[in-house]
């Protein structure tokens, strides 16, 4: 199953568009859209507010950093909150292609891009670290720079965790930010944008799921995320590859901080 998300800043809101149907035009009628949220250690799960229905779409705006939404049947629902953690309740969004969603970023001056908003529930439960070259997705032409970290993890707690902009031209951290679980997170790149192409940024025992945004002087934008770097290599040991990246990655890492 996947779970649904947005992006917001102080500048930038969000809409976030969710198809009732697979790729191969099936529907669910007995599945019905909510959203989670954390309150007093718990999930709290209601209908999402702001939603336009047509026979097609769920249509959401007015959205934050925190909710997520999912969908499940009345049974799958009660479940997530009697055992009050994130469950697997359906896999109508479980298709090949992939199900998706659309979530719209816009800014003050009208620009917008859109990005494929979803996390699939494997990622919930998954331990592990991030690591994302951001010389991929980002541009030192831009205005402003950013990367959203989006998390979810099946448990209700914002616990903090540390990230950190690792320069491998100067071989040291530039910057360490701080990123919660279950919350969308905003860093802002824009003072570092001459050594974005040749940097990445690390988190230990936290996934998530990076969308870089640049914003242009005339108002544009782009707005895309990486993929885990195996997913850029070949051959069958990509994964132990990636593992010794990540430990390198660790030890440089760590040995400044610990």
């Amino acid at each position: 199953m996947n779970f649904f998300f947005s992006t917001s800043t102080k500048n930038i809101s969000s809409k976030l568009t969710i198809p009732k149907f697979q790729n191969s035009g099936n529907k669910n009628d007995r599945l019905r859209l909510y959203k989670a949220e954390i309150f007093d250690n718990r999930w709290n799960i209601s209908s999402p507010n702001d939603c336009k229905e047509t026979d097609h779409f769920y249509h959401l705006e007015n959205l934050n950093n925190n909710s997520i939404f999912g969908f499940g049947t009345d049974e799958g629902i009660e479940e997530i909150k009697d055992k009050n953690q994130l469950c697997d309740i359906e896999d109508f969004t479980d298709t090949t292609p992939d199900f998706r969603a659309n979530l719209l970023i816009k800014n003050k001056a009208g620009g917008f891009s859109s990005y494929q908003s979803d996390y699939p529930y494997k990622m919930v439960k998954a331990r592990g670290s991030l690591y994302s070259d951001c010389g991929l997705l980002t541009n030192p032409n831009g205005s402003k720079i950013g990367v959203f970290i989006r998390n979810i993890y099946f448990l209700p707690t914002n616990e903090t965790r540390e990230i950190f902009l690792y320069s491998n031209e100067q071989d040291r951290v530039l910057q360490k930010f701080q990123v919660k679980l279950n919350q969308t997170t905003f860093i802002d790149l824009t003072s570092f944008k001459k050594d974005l192409s040749h940097s990445y940024l690390y988190a230990n025992q936290f996934l998530g799921i990076p969308i870089y945004m640049i914003e242009y002087k005339d108002g544009s934008l782009s707005f895309e995320h990486t993929h885990p770097p195996h997913e850029s290599l070949l051959g069958d040991d990509r994964y132990k590859r990636v593992q010794i990246l990540k430990g390198i990655s660790h030890e440089k890492i760590f040995k400044t901080f610990l």
